[in-house]
């Protein structure tokens, strides 16, 4: 059989590649950026996440899945010649977790029962993708759909707890520098005194 390596799973027919692409390069990545924006107001800081931010976050996890994933497999597949494909899969979700667990601690800002909660959920999400992937291997397009389907309902009900009041007065009403969140009160010059970052002098 002739196999093929890619960075969102191990080994994959090659006559399965266009499935297998379509929802690399074109689902998951927009899935990615919308289960990172369902965690605005869980973030440990004192202002929310931007927009801006979850994309930064989301290209982060992609080529962290890229490099370390994709890269690590393909070695391992390279010098093994597809004798270690139980230790491939273990590798691709240790370092799925390790992943989600760096861009949620050290890109959002995400802490404790939160922070569990986003590794095991984005974790799960890869999971998802990758029955969908395999469910279009053998059984076409409609077993992915669904599983596509279920994954965008996963994360519209966490937005829609992520926005719940509770969540949302945990932040400060004073204006605060979206860089380095230091409070502008009082400020007039435009610019923020701590990192220089350009500011609206009217929220000041």
């Amino acid at each position: 059989m002739n196999m093929g390596i890619l960075a969102c799973g191990p080994y994959f027919d090659s006559g399965g590649m266009i499935a297998s692409l379509v929802i690399f390069l074109l689902i998951k990545p927009y899935a990615y950026f919308a289960f990172i924006r369902a965690y605005r107001y869980r973030v440990s800081r004192a202002i929310p996440m931007t927009n801006k931010q979850a994309v930064k976050l989301a290209a982060l996890r992609a080529i962290l899945g890229v490099t370390l994933i994709g890269g690590g497999a393909y070695i391992m597949s390279f010098y093994s010649r597809g004798r270690s494909l139980p230790i491939s899969w273990v590798y691709l979700y240790v370092i799925r977790m390790a992943a989600w667990w760096f861009v949620g601690h050290w890109g959002a800002g995400i802490r404790g029962k939160r922070l569990i909660g986003w590794v095991v959920a984005g974790t799960l999400i890869n999971v998802a993708f990758d029955g969908a992937v395999v469910a279009g291997l053998m059984a076409g397009w409609i077993f992915p759909l669904l599983i596509v389907l279920a994954i965008s309902l996963f994360i519209y009900i966490l937005n829609h707890l992520g926005k719940r009041p509770s969540l949302q007065a945990r932040f400060s009403d004073d204006p605060l520098c979206t860089t380095c969140q230091y409070n502008l009160t009082g400020n007039l010059s435009g610019i923020c005194p701590e990192c220089g970052t350009p500011i609206n002098v009217a929220i000041a």
